[in-house]
């Protein structure tokens, strides 16, 4: 090894990439921020105490946990900026296929759309067949079967045992 060639730095391939951008997990924060804080004012509508078993506990708790958690995020981007957080973001953006999660976007909004059309348990039931066949699952019919399932087990649960009432449709299921 040549005396040049020793004392260069060592070749980290750091000078053929792409500056870093911190535009998509700052997005993502500020997202994550607005909507923890959404949710949070919801909750406080929701009648009832703030007591453990009371009806706005659960989602308070999670909506605070979301503030707290995309803050933090956030001081990764922009107090102290994490290089190896943005280097990983702009490999997973340029890694992503992005019409699938924007047909997940289209399928989720069309759950909530018809949610009380079709009730929970056959809304959850379409849901979950064609979120699972976008993502590539080869065998419809379980799909199906798996979400019948789900949606039944679960709006029986929420109806029964926690006392919270999910649309049942025109069928009353």
């Amino acid at each position: 090894m040549t005396g040049a060639a020793r004392d260069a730095p060592p070749d980290t391939g750091e000078d053929r990439r792409e500056p870093l951008s911190w535009t998509g997990p700052r997005i993502v924060g500020v997202v994550l921020l607005a909507l923890g804080v959404l949710t949070l004012l919801a909750t406080l509508d929701v009648s009832g105490t703030g007591k453990v078993s009371g009806p706005r506990f659960a989602p308070m708790v999670a909506s605070i946990a979301l503030i707290l958690l995309s803050l933090a995020f956030l001081a990764r981007t922009v107090v102290r900026p994490d290089v190896e957080l943005a280097r990983h973001a702009m490999d997973e953006m340029a890694g992503t296929h992005w019409p699938t999660p924007a047909a997940l976007l289209g399928l989720l909004l069309g759950y909530a759309l018809l949610l009380t059309a079709l009730g929970y348990a056959l809304a959850t039931t379409i849901f979950f067949w064609l979120t699972a066949w976008l993502l590539g699952s080869e065998k419809p019919a379980r799909d199906v079967v798996i979400g019948l399932v789900l949606g039944v087990v679960a709006g029986y649960a929420f109806s029964r045992w926690l006392n919270v009432q999910l649309p049942t449709g025109p069928w009353g299921v």
